[in-house]
């Protein structure tokens, strides 16, 4: 593809929690998954070569960015925007292509001598004029009547075709969209992206039991205040917030009254309860690009026996 659809005002709602360094290098994946018209490539080493990520800083950003917004597939990093302009790209190219054989094939058979008719003495195809209906009173021509029975016919086509439109059934992909934009309803705003991918990971993890609907908006609800703390710095996007199984962050908080829980090591919540305990704060994403790195810094801190971990 040589171009494709930059809407500015989604693309700076999409991006608007990021750095110049990671907007930018957001930028050049995209542009490289358009070029190629595929997914990126699974090899982070050498997709970063081809995006050009040559330091430690776009390594980091790299990483971020692979994690928020595209989903690794056997084929590589998938992103459902641009799976979706690509998919639209090339039906495009189907119709025109099917347009255009259409077009010569009867240009083709308009120059065949069977499909001529009768000339007169100038050479042209003479056009012989359907006679007036001299029964009809208000004196309408023949011609009308075929013009209104097609654009009857097609009205009623067309009605034909929205009455069989399937709707979702209950309990299936319209019950995970609703559950979904409930869910990101406690998110701030601009960590309120991929919707559908959402609603798809929502119904997965309520079919089989992983958690229930209820359970997760509870978490979200008890999670609110702390998701939006400092406009949401530190808040990950709802698909991660999923992945990673944040909801269970709620059931650590109430541990101890609200302290270092005995499982500490097993929830994030808990691995930054212990980290304000040991006099970090709480994970800031611009110090600690990953929360693995800010997981990291608790480790080292125990492992020098500073403070105890009970």
């Amino acid at each position: 593809m040589n171009h494709y659809p930059h809407h500015i005002g989604d693309f700076d709602s999409e991006t608007l929690h990021l750095t110049f360094v990671e907007r930018a290098l957001y930028r050049e994946l995209r542009d490289l998954y358009f070029k190629t018209e595929r997914a990126l490539l699974a090899d982070v080493q050498k997709l970063a070569r081809r995006v050009r990520a040559t330091t430690d800083e776009l390594r980091t950003a790299l990483d971020g960015l692979l994690e928020e917004f595209f989903v690794l597939q056997d084929d590589g990093w998938h992103n459902s925007y641009c799976d979706a302009q690509i998919a639209a790209y090339h039906q495009k190219q189907e119709q025109q292509v099917a347009a255009g054989r259409a077009s010569a094939a009867a240009r083709s058979k308009s120059k065949d001598p069977a499909d001529k008719g009768s000339k007169g003495g100038g050479g042209g195809r003479t056009r012989v004029m359907p006679p007036l209906d001299e029964d009809k009173p208000d004196g309408s021509t023949g011609v009308e009547r075929p013009l209104n029975d097609r654009l009857t016919n097609q009205n009623q086509n067309q009605n034909q075709n929205q009455t069989n439109t399937p709707q979702p059934p209950a309990g299936g992909v319209g019950d995970g969209m609703a559950i979904a934009s409930e869910l990101q309803s406690y998110f701030p705003e601009h960590r309120r992206t991929r919707l559908a991918e959402v609603a798809d990971m929502v119904t997965d993890l309520v079919a089989a039991g992983t958690v229930s609907a209820h359970d997760l908006l509870a978490a979200a609800a008890k999670q609110s205040a702390t998701l939006g703390k400092d406009g949401g710095k530190a808040c990950p996007a709802v698909i991660r917030w999923l992945r990673e199984s944040r909801w269970l962050d709620a059931k650590a908080d109430t541990v101890n009254g609200g302290g270092v829980p005995s499982d500490w090591a097993s929830t994030r919540s808990g691995v930054e309860a212990m980290g304000e305990r040991l006099g970090l704060g709480c994970w800031d994403e611009e110090q600690d690009r990953l929360f693995s790195d800010y997981e990291a810094r608790v480790m080292r801190i125990l492992g020098q026996g500073q403070v105890a971990a009970t």
